[in-house]
């Protein structure tokens, strides 16, 4: 998958660990224009645009809706995410 976010890596997948409520979410959304109601799902996939703090902390985007919009972007820890198809050395 390319780097659609011009970060210059590669775009890994991940699922959420963990739900994160409706008023969490609004707080933790770093977009200006917020999707009322919106609530981050244990299980849900988000698309991680960026390795923060070798693997402290992830840039995710929720709700890709094109390639440039989605419906929630914002920081996610490693206990709060779970990244699929790599181990967890690959992305530090």
């Amino acid at each position: 998958m390319s780097d659609a976010a011009g970060f210059g890596q590669v775009m890994m997948r991940a699922r959420l660990t963990r739900e994160i409520g409706e008023s969490e979410a609004k707080q933790r959304n770093a977009l200006s224009i917020k999707r009322p109601g919106l609530m981050l799902r244990q299980g849900s996939q988000v698309t991680v645009l960026e390795t923060l703090e070798q693997g402290q902390a992830f840039l995710v985007e929720f709700g890709h809706k094109s390639p440039d919009a989605c419906d929630w972007l914002g920081v996610l820890y490693p206990s709060e995410i779970e990244l699929e198809g790599a181990n967890p050395q690959q992305a530090a």
